[in-house]
């Protein structure tokens, strides 16, 4: 009995350590492309040019630390935006690391072009006919939220929303098993024609996109949430835990460290000019003398 119960112990111990590992996506956004905040404030009229940056930064916590980061597959998402006034810069939509599926990385993105996955980060990618495309959902469209509009970033036949429809089979792409997502991961072993490997496991800029805002009426304010539904990620076929690989050394062919995903989202926070709101203020003390 007591063999069993140590052995229970046991076991229980590896699950919480294993649980202790965590993989965390922190969404960050940036007016500027190289100083980055959970939040960002657009003030169009005042100066900023409405292109908010957005990048994608993965971090390792708990556990022992891995050598490197291999692979997340997700779906970007983009929640209260308004079609036709906020939309997606371009960017890389198909290829790998060296066939124009991913962009140099560099330290200021304020230019316009140059957006999707970075390099090594794409070590595959789709083909032309699957690939990626800005899905629009708006009222509960596709299995989304009922209120609302969205923007998903997904292969372009995966045309429900994150974690529905069929759960096994070759449907089950579309969209329960999260295989139709962004494949972010790089080579254990790159060729002559990658780029070089990457190592570490802390704040890893994994890809960046832009998004041109529009003005909000006067006297209101919009707010965008960057999101990353785990419901659109990697799932593990025997836990069914949405997680991400990493290399534990320099040796092994498939990162081995598996840990389940966190995500920390961000906040576009678009307000009128003040010079609006203070006609808006002026209006009212004009109406407010007429009435006297």
């Amino acid at each position: 009995m007591k063999n069993v119960i140590g052995s229970l112990i046991a076991v229980a111990g590896l699950a919480a350590a294993a649980h202790a590992q965590q993989s965390q996506l922190d969404i960050k956004v940036s007016k500027d492309g190289v100083n980055w905040s959970s939040s960002v404030t657009v003030n169009q009229n005042a100066g900023d040019s409405g292109r908010v940056y957005i990048g994608y930064f993965m971090t390792f916590v708990g556990g022992v630390a891995p050598n490197a980061f291999a692979s997340l597959t997700f779906q970007p998402v983009f929640s209260n935006v308004r079609f036709g006034t906020d939309t997606m810069a371009a960017f890389a939509n198909q290829g790998n690391n060296t066939n124009g599926g991913a962009v140099d990385p560099r330290a200021d993105y304020s230019a316009a072009g140059g957006f999707g996955r970075l390099k090594p980060w794409a070590a595959t990618g789709p083909s032309t006919s699957q690939s990626y495309v800005v899905h629009q959902h708006a009222g509960g469209s596709g299995g989304a939220p009922s209120t609302g509009n969205f923007y998903r970033i997904a292969r372009n036949d995966v045309t429900r929303w994150v974690g529905t429809g069929a759960t096994s089979g070759t449907s089950a792409v579309n969209n329960f098993n999260g295989a139709g997502g962004m494949v972010l991961g790089q080579k254990q072993v790159p060729g002559a024609a990658d780029p070089a490997r990457v190592s570490g496991h802390e704040n890893l800029l994994l890809m960046v996109l832009a998004m041109d805002t529009g003005t909000v009426p006067v006297g209101t304010d919009h707010t965008i949430l960057a999101q990353a539904p785990t419901a659109g990620m990697s799932r593990n076929a025997t836990t069914g835990v949405r997680e991400a690989t990493w290399f534990a050394n320099t040796t092994e062919n498939a990162g081995s460290i598996k840990a389940p995903v966190v995500v920390n989202d961000a906040e576009i926070n678009i307000i009128p000019a003040p010079g609006a709101l203070a006609l808006l203020g002026l209006g009212g003390l004009v109406a407010g003398r007429r009435r006297r």
